[in-house]
């Protein structure tokens, strides 16, 4: 029995050892990675310079001094190189979006501007139509005097905005600015001049909100002069007597 019982408490000291070596070990290995996530950026930069040492050292010892010495300088001037590039790529794309930026803020109204041109035009052809009529062309029409007004603020808005419309009839005809929806051939004006205009040019302080419609005079198509008829080889006239 009594053996039995002293074989019991060696056994449970050997367990209890062994158990506290594991824990030993765990607890070493734990703190062993909670050192490598704990490393700072200096010393993962040290490590790695340490380990750039070492290379170059075994290479030295392979490969010689100068042989070493001119890979690095080659090395040196890709990595130069490489960051002329980035640096040059950085200050393109900060002028990029510093003029992307510009042109927004100075544009911001450009499409309003440009759906309230089809408002002033139907405007203005309202006047042309109603003055063109004797009976709502007298002075004193209210509805034409309203629609005037109106297009009369429409215009002092487009003014206040730097909206302005550009017309182009007598002018040369300009590819930049027209679009050319016909031409009839003029001999009473140079080719390439506007002789109608359906609907104006717009522009938005300095870039051309619309393109105006016309229509361009063309040279006149010359009449091909007419051909003698040549008499038929072998008849002649009948002579008298024959």
């Amino acid at each position: 029995m009594k053996n039995f019982f002293k074989r019991g408490v060696v056994s449970n000291a050997t367990d209890k050892e062994a158990g506290e070596g594991d824990m030993a070990e765990e607890s070493v290995e734990s703190g062993a990675a909670e050192g490598v996530e704990g490393m700072s950026e200096v010393e993962s930069s040290a490590i790695a310079e340490e380990s750039q040492v070492e290379r170059i050292e075994a290479e030295l010892e392979v490969e010689g001094p100068s042989n070493v010495v001119a890979a690095l300088q080659l090395e040196v001037k890709e990595h130069y190189d490489k960051y002329l590039r980035a640096v040059a790529e950085l200050e393109n794309f900060k002028k990029r979006a510093a003029k992307e930026r510009s042109e927004l803020i100075k544009y911001s109204g450009e499409n309003l501007a440009r759906d309230l041109l089809d408002v002033v035009d139907n405007l203005e052809r309202a006047v042309v139509q109603a003055s063109a009529n004797p009976e709502t062309a007298k002075a004193d029409d209210p509805v034409l005097t309203g629609v005037k007004l109106i297009l009369a603020n429409f215009k002092s808005i487009f003014d206040r905005y730097g909206i302005r419309g550009e017309s182009a009839l007598g002018a040369n005809f300009d590819p930049n600015r027209h679009e050319a929806l016909a031409s009839a051939p003029r001999g009473d004006v140079a080719p390439g001049t506007v002789l109608e205009e359906f609907r104006k040019s717009y522009f938005y302080k300095d870039k051309l909100l619309r393109p105006g419609q016309v229509v361009v005079a063309s040279a006149p198509v010359e009449a091909a002069p007419a051909q003698e008829v040549a008499e038929p080889a072998g008849e002649t006239e009948p002579q008298e007597g024959e």
